[in-house]
């Protein structure tokens, strides 16, 4: 089975902190696993130590935290995101098992792609993210992503109908 992403594009790093907390609202029983590196102590970390992200990620730095579920619109299992930011932006990449979207009758399949895609344009308003891109693992490979939401392209039926083709 294929790995679907979601990638949130050059997030602004001042705005994280907020995004994890209010948006993503992950809960401690809902880690599997998570390794972040904190450049101060030089050592590794869990995401539970963690209490600031942003702090944890400047000036530069990756990490990630594999969650048993999170709700993005719909309740998708087994999620890996993975942070990947520089001075000020980064990327925030969602993975996922395609069978989280891809299954189900269609009238399923077309309500949990709606709901992810309302999510997501709702979050890509609030935190002013200029680009998303949703494919199959990489989704930022033009072969492999299937729909690319940007200011042209914000019509949820229309992303809808491009994710589910």
């Amino acid at each position: 089975m294929e790995s679907l992403e979601i990638i949130l594009i050059d997030f602004d790093k001042n705005k994280l902190d907020q995004f994890i907390k209010n948006d993503l609202n992950i809960q401690l029983d809902q880690i599997k696993s998570s390794h972040f590196y904190d450049n101060r102590s030089e050592n590794n970390i869990e995401f539970q130590q963690i209490e600031s992200l942003e702090e944890i990620l400047s000036p530069k730095g990756t990490g990630n935290v594999l969650l048993s579920q999170l709700n993005l619109g719909h309740t998708f299992n087994d999620m890996m995101i993975v942070f990947s930011f520089d001075e000020e932006s980064g990327d925030i990449v969602m993975n996922f098992p395609e069978g989280e979207l891809f299954t189900g009758e269609t009238s399923e399949a077309m309500l949990k792609a709606q709901k992810l895609i309302e999510y997501i344009l709702d979050i890509k308003k609030k935190y002013a993210i200029k680009k998303v891109r949703i494919g199959y693992e990489p989704a930022m490979d033009d072969d492999t992503c299937l729909v690319e939401i940007d200011i042209e392209m914000m019509d949820t039926n229309v992303i809808v109908s491009k994710l589910l083709a």
